[in-house]
């Protein structure tokens, strides 16, 4: 009995030791910015089509930044892109007097 359970605590030890040196392994990839990221994306008008994107991590940041300022203009200024003082006028209005 004893020996079973010597058995057993070693094979959780190596199995603890081995998915921890996994996890340290797939960590250093994880901050590498110049490892390229694969993902899809659905295409505009289909509902089944989706094209493949590839691009480095450094770049996803960059453009999920990118995405967000976009964003907070967007929200700050109003969907037609006028800022809070102006207004918009009907079109074949003039200037307002």
């Amino acid at each position: 009995m004893r020996l079973v359970s010597i058995a057993a605590g070693l094979a959780l030890l190596v199995a603890a030791s081995a998915s921890g040196a996994a996890r340290s392994g797939k960590g250093e990839t994880a901050g590498d910015p110049s490892r390229e990221i694969c993902k899809s994306r659905p295409t505009v008008g289909s509902r089944l089509k989706r094209v493949r994107e590839c691009h480095s991590a450094a770049q996803w940041d960059d453009m999920k930044l990118a995405e967000q300022i976009g964003l907070g203009r967007q929200q700050y200024n109003g969907a037609d892109g006028l800022g809070k003082s102006e207004t918009a006028l009907p079109p074949g209005r003039g200037q307002p007097q």
